[in-house]
C-alpha cells in the first residue's frame, strides 16, 4: 500500500532536509509497530537522494557490537577499526563515529536508523553521545522507534537534546478509504479501520496483502515466553494469568516471568482493569496461536477442564470444547442454543462438532436440524438447506417450523418451484384454519413466493387466515408479518387502496414491537419497507431497513443483511440521495462477498449497475453491470433478468446500438407483464431514455404513452416520471413549449425525490433554451446543477454546465471543485503525472484516479489536454 495521510509528517522531514545544518540536528519518529514508521523513512532517503546528499542508513539489530553503526558507516566506505573491549576504547569509538560523520558530511549527510530500539549497545552508546556532543557541519540524524520499547538510557539522552519529534497517529477513516480504493464501501472501509485501529500493517494483514510480519517478534522470545504467549493467544483476548497458567501446566510465578518478557517486547499490554492483559493486536495474537498449532489441541482441553472447574459459563467452555473436540455434547449443544440469537456462526460450529461426535439417530438428527437452522442465519443457505433437506428425510421436532425455514432458504437461493413444493406438501397435513405459529409462517412463505413469482392474487387468503390467527392469539409480531406481507400483495395484485390500509396498519404494529420481538424475525421489517417504498413512503421505509439493518448486526443474521442492504440502496435512489445508495449496494457486494453469495451479490451489484446509469455514468454501469451478469447461476431468475436488462440499457447508451429486441425479451414483452402494473411508468421511462439516445423517437413515444396509461395520481412519484417521459419525447420532436410544460408538470410531482426533480428541470431547462426563452432556461439549469451535485451525481451536472456555457452562464466550472480537486487540476495542467502527483500531495495514486474522475464529470470533459486547457481558459479569467 502507499504511503497515505502522512502529509504533514513527509512536509516536516521535508522542511528539516531544507535545513540541513541547523537546529534542531535530530530527528526522532516514533509509533506503534506497522504505523508506517519505515515508510516515512523510505520517503525521507528518497528525497535527500534526489536533493543529492550523503544517505547512510541502518537498522536495529542487537547482535553484535556497534553492528548498526558499522552498518551505517559502510554505506560511505568506512568503517570502525577492531573490536572495542574497554571503556575506553568505547569512548574513542563514540568520537570516531562522530569525526568520521564530520568528514562525511560535505554538502550533506543524512543518517537514518530505522527500529532504533532494537539496536546494540554500541550503537545506543555512539548515538547518546552523538546527542550530546553533536557534530559539526550538515549532518541530519533521523532515528525511528517503536515508543514502548526504547532503552531508557537513549530516552534520556533524546529528552534532553534539541530533537524534532514526529509521532505517527493512526490513520483516519478517509486515508483508509484511499488505501482501499472506490470500489470498498464506506461501512467496510469503517469496519477495517476499527479492527486495525488505524494502523496500515495491520490493515495490509486483515485484507491479505501483506506477509505475517509479526511472527519475526516473536522469533527471539525465550522458550518459556513462547509457550506462555501460544497459551495466552488460546486462553482468548484479554487474557488473565491463572487461566494461562493452566493451560501451560506451568505455575503462575513462570507465566508471570514469561509477560513480562512479554510486555517489554510490546506483545501484550496491561488490559484496563490491570487484572488482565491483552496481546497489542488480534493480528498478533492471530500469530500466537497459529505458533502454538502442536500442542492447540491439548491447550484447549487444558483450558476447557480448568473453565469446568470455576463453573465458567457455558458459551466460554463450549469455545474450548469444541476447538478440543472432546465429549462434550450437553456443553456444545447448551452453548450453541444460548449463542443461536446473537452468534448463529459461532452456534452452528458447535453444533457441526457435536453432530460429530454422535452416532446416527434422533439426537443426532435433531443436532443437525438446529445447525442447520443456525447455518442459514449465518448467511451459509447452501449448507443450511442440504442440513435440513437431509434432517427432514426423517422424524423431526416441530416439523412445520423446519420446513419453513426450508422453505425460506430455496426461496432466497431463488429455488422458488421448490420452496413452494416443499410448502404445499407441508400444508397438505395441516388442512384448514391456522392453529399453531409454525402453520402461520408456512403459510406466509407460500403467499410470499407467489408474489415473488408475480401470480398476483393467487394464495392471498392465506395472508388474512394468518392474521386472523394472529389476532385470536394476540401475537403481534404475526399480526405485523401478515400484514406488511399483505400490503405488498396487494400493491402486486393492483390494489392501492388495501396496499395503503394494511401498510398503515403494519407500521402501527411493528413500530410498538421491542428490538427484541422483532430480532427473532427480521424479515417483516423488510416486507414493510418494501411495500412503503412502492407506496411512495420513502422516509418510513428508510426507518424500517435502518432498524432491520442495526438489528441484522446486532444478532449475525447475515442472510437478511443483504436483503435490507438493498432495499436500503433502493429507497435513497428514490429519496434521490444516489451517493448514500451507491455505500450501500457496495456495502452489499462487500456482505455478500464474505458470505460467499454469489447471488447476492449479483443483487448489489445490479443495483450499483443501475445507480451509476441513472447517474449518467455508462462506462462505470457497463463496468458493474458485467461483474453482475457473471454471478447468476443456471436459474435466471427475475434479478438476473434485471440485471441483464441494465447491461443492455447501458451498452446500447455506451455504444449507440439497438438493444431494445433483447431487453424486451427480458422483460416479457412490451407490456411487461412481470413487473407490477404500478411500477411499469419506471421501466417505461427507462425505456424511452434508451430509444431516445438512439434516436429512436417514434417508439420512444409509444413507450411514454404506456407510462401514462400505467401511472396512477395516488403515486406521484411514478406519475412524475410519465410526465418526465413525455417531455423528453415532445423535446426530440421539437414541441418546445409542450415538452416545458410537461417537464414542469413532473417537477411538482417530484416533492420527494430531489434527483428526478433535477432531471426533470434540466429538460425543463432545455426546452426553455430551444424555444428562445434564455432566463428561463438559465433558472431551470441552475436549479438542475445545483440539485444534480447535491444528490452525487457529476456526470450529470456537466451535462447541465454545458449546456449553461450555451447560455453564456457558468454553474459548474473550477469553483465547483473541491480544494483537493483544484490542487490535482492545476498539477495536471502544469503536466505532472499521477504518479508526480500523488507523491507530491502524500496520497495514493488511486486518490489521484478518483479525483480525476470526478473533475472531468464536474467540467464535463474526457481527456489531461482538456483539462489543462480548462485550467488555462480558468486562470485566464
Amino acid at each position: 500500500m502507499t504511503l497515505a495521510g502522512r502529509g504533514r509528517e513527509v512536509a516536516a522531514l521535508t522542511a528539516a532536509l531544507a535545513r540541513i545544518g541547523g537546529q534542531p540536528w535530530v530527528v526522532e519518529v516514533v509509533g506503534e509497530p506497522g504505523i508506517g514508521k519505515t515508510r516515512l523513512l523510505d520517503e525521507l532517503v528518497e528525497r535527500a537522494r534526489a536533493a543529492e546528499l550523503l544517505v547512510l542508513t541502518g537498522r536495529g539489530r542487537p547482535d553484535a557490537d556497534f553492528g548498526v553503526l558499522q552498518d551505517v558507516l559502510a554505506g560511505a566506505g568506512a568503517g570502525l577499526p577492531g573490536p572495542v573491549t574497554s571503556e575506553v576504547g568505547r569512548y574513542r569509538a563514540f568520537r570516531a563515529v562522530r569525526a568520521l560523520l564530520e568528514g562525511l558530511a560535505g554538502r550533506g549527510a543524512v543518517v537514518v536508523i530505522d527500529d532504533l530500539q532494537w539496536a546494540d549497545a554500541g550503537t545506543l552508546g555512539a548515538i547518546a553521545h552523538l546527542l550530546r556532543h553533536p557534530p559539526t557541519g550538515p549532518v541530519l540524524l533521523v532515528l525511528a522507534y517503536r515508543g514502548r520499547q526504547l532503552p531508557a538510557t537513549i530516552a534520556a539522552a533524546l529528552a534532553a537534546a534539541q530533537v524534532e519529534r514526529i509521532e505517527l497517529r493512526p490513520l483516519t477513516v478517509t486515508d483508509f478509504a484511499g488505501l482501499l480504493g472506490p470500489d470498498v464501501s464506506q461501512a467496510r472501509v469503517m469496519q477495517l479501520h476499527q479492527a486495525a485501529e488505524g494502523n496500515p500493517l495491520y490493515l495490509r494483514l486483515l485484507t491479505g496483502h501483506a506477509a505475517n510480519a509479526p511472527r519475526l517478534e516473536f522469533a527471539g522470545l525465550s522458550p518459556e515466553a513462547r509457550l506462555i504467549s501460544q497459551a495466552a493467544a488460546v486462553a482468548g483476548d484479554p487474557f488473565e494469568p491463572g487461566l494461562v497458567a493452566a493451560i501451560a501446566d506451568v505455575p503462575t510465578g513462570a507465566v508471570l516471568s514469561g509477560l513480562d518478557e512479554l510486555l517489554a517486547l510490546d506483545l501484550v499490554r496491561v488490559d484496563t482493569d490491570e487484572r488482565r492483559f491483552r496481546f497489542r493486536h488480534s493480528t498478533v495474537r492471530e500469530v500466537a496461536y497459529v505458533d502454538g498449532a502442536s500442542w492447540r489441541t491439548l491447550a484447549h482441553r487444558r483450558a476447557a477442564s480448568e473453565l469446568a472447574r470455576r463453573d465458567a459459563l457455558v458459551t466460554v467452555r463450549a469455545h474450548h470444547v469444541a476447538l478440543a473436540k472432546l465429549d462434550d455434547v450437553d456443553t456444545l449443544v447448551r452453548g450453541s442454543m444460548v449463542k443461536m440469537s446473537t452468534d448463529p456462526a459461532a452456534s452452528a460450529t458447535w453444533l457441526q462438532v457435536a453432530a460429530e461426535l454422535l452416532d446416527d439417530g434422533p439426537e443426532r438428527q435433531r443436532v443437525l436440524t438446529l445447525a442447520g437452522q443456525a447455518l442459514a442465519l449465518t448467511g451459509d443457505l447452501s449448507e443450511a438447506r442440504d442440513l435440513l433437506t437431509t434432517a427432514l428425510r426423517s422424524e423431526v421436532d416441530n416439523r412445520p417450523a423446519v420446513v419453513a425455514q426450508l422453505a425460506r432458504i430455496s426461496r432466497l437461493l431463488g429455488f422458488h418451484e421448490e420452496a413452494r413444493s416443499i410448502v404445499v406438501t407441508e400444508l397438505a397435513a395441516h388442512p384448514g384454519k391456522t392453529d399453531s405459529p409454525e402453520v402461520a409462517r408456512l403459510k406466509l412463505e407460500l403467499a410470499l413466493i407467489s408474489v415473488i413469482r408475480a401470480r398476483f392474487g393467487e394464495d392471498a387468503g392465506l395472508i388474512d387466515d394468518v392474521a386472523d390467527y394472529a389476532r385470536r392469539e394476540h401475537d403481534r409480531a404475526l399480526e405485523a408479518a401478515a400484514l406488511a406481507l399483505h400490503s405488498w400483495a396487494a400493491y402486486t395484485a393492483g390494489d392501492l387502496q388495501t396496499a395503503m390500509q394494511s401498510c398503515d396498519s403494519a407500521k402501527s404494529i411493528l413500530d410498538g414491537l421491542s428490538d427484541g420481538e422483532l430480532s427473532a424475525w427480521i424479515e417483516p421489517a423488510y416486507w414493510l419497507s418494501l411495500a412503503e417504498r412502492y407506496l411512495d413512503r420513502l422516509d418510513d421505509g428508510l426507518r424500517h431497513v435502518d432498524r432491520g439493518i442495526a438489528l441484522a448486526r446486532a444478532t449475525g443474521r447475515n442472510y437478511i443483511l443483504t436483503m435490507l442492504l438493498s432495499q436500503r440502496c433502493n429507497i435513497l435512489r428514490w429519496q434521490g440521495h444516489l451517493g448514500d445508495a451507491l455505500q450501500a449496494a457496495k456495502e452489499g457486494v462487500d456482505v455478500a462477498a464474505r458470505l460467499g453469495s454469489e447471488a447476492r451479490r449479483g443483487v448489489s451489484l445490479h443495483y450499483w449497475s443501475r445507480l451509476t446509469l441513472v447517474a449518467g455514468n455508462v462506462l462505470e454501469a457497463v463496468r458493474v453491470g458485467r461483474l453482475a451478469v457473471a454471478t447468476e447461476g443456471s436459474e435466471p431468475d427475475w434479478w438476473t433478468r434485471n440485471a441483464r436488462k441494465t447491461l443492455a440499457l447501458a451498452e446500447s447508451e455506451a455504444d449507440h446500438v439497438d438493444r431494445m429486441d433483447e431487453v424486451l425479451e427480458l422483460i416479457g414483452g412490451p407490456d411487461i407483464p412481470m413487473v407490477e402494473r404500478f411500477s411499469r411508468p419506471i421501466h417505461f421511462e427507462e425505456l424511452v431514455c434508451a430509444d431516445l439516445a438512439i434516436g429512436n423517437v417514434p417508439r420512444a413515444a409509444d413507450w411514454a404513452r404506456r407510462a401514462s396509461d400505467a401511472a396512477d395520481p395516488l403515486l406521484p412519484g411514478r406519475a412524475g416520471l410519465a410526465d418526465l417521459a413525455w417531455a423528453n419525447v415532445l423535446l426530440a420532436q421539437g414541441s418546445y413549449p409542450l415538452a416545458l410544460a410537461r417537464a414542469s408538470q413532473a417537477a411538482a410531482k417530484f416533492s420527494l425525490n430531489q434527483f428526478e426533480l433535477a432531471r426533470a428541470l434540466f429538460t425543463a431547462g432545455r426546452a426553455a433554451a430551444l424555444q428562445g426563452s434564455s432566463a428561463a432556461a438559465i433558472r431551470h439549469l441552475e436549479r438542475a446543477a445545483a440539485l444534480f451535485t447535491a444528490c452525487d451525481a457529476p456526470s450529470l451536472a456537466a451535462q447541465v454546465a454545458r449546456d449553461l456555457r450555451q447560455l453564456g452562464r457558468r454553474a459548474a466550472g473550477t469553483e465547483t471543485l473541491t480544494a483537493r480537486e483544484l490542487e490535482i487540476a492545476s498539477l495536471v495542467a502544469a503536466g505532472h503525472s499521477n504518479r508526480s502527483i500523488a507523491a507530491t500531495l502524500v496520497i495514493s495514486e488511486r486518490t489521484v484516479t478518483t479525483h480525476l474522475s470526478r473533475i472531468y464529470a464536474k467540467l464535463g470533459i474526457s481527456s489531461r489536454a482538456a483539462l489543462a486547457a480548462q485550467h488555462l481558459r480558468d486562470e485566464k479569467g
